[in-house]
């Protein structure tokens, strides 16, 4: 997966929910603009912005993105 790819979802207006299918074979649901922000090689996920918690995902680690309804 490239960044090119992830951001592009990302910036899409109106935002739609996506989410990561990782190659472990684990998902990653984005709801919101405000939980995901590209890195240089990888996308920072923020799952609940009140809590300092956050996950760090390698682009090399997403197998592909599927837009959700």
């Amino acid at each position: 997966m490239t960044s090119e790819d992830v951001k592009s979802e990302l910036e899409k207006q109106p935002f739609r929910s996506l989410r990561l299918h990782l190659v472990s074979g684990k998902t990653i649901d984005v709801v919101a603009t405000n939980q995901a922000y590209m890195l240089q090689n990888a996308v920072m996920i923020v799952p609940d912005p009140s809590v300092e918690r956050y996950a760090i995902v390698a682009l090399r680690s997403i197998e592909r993105l599927e837009q959700l309804d």
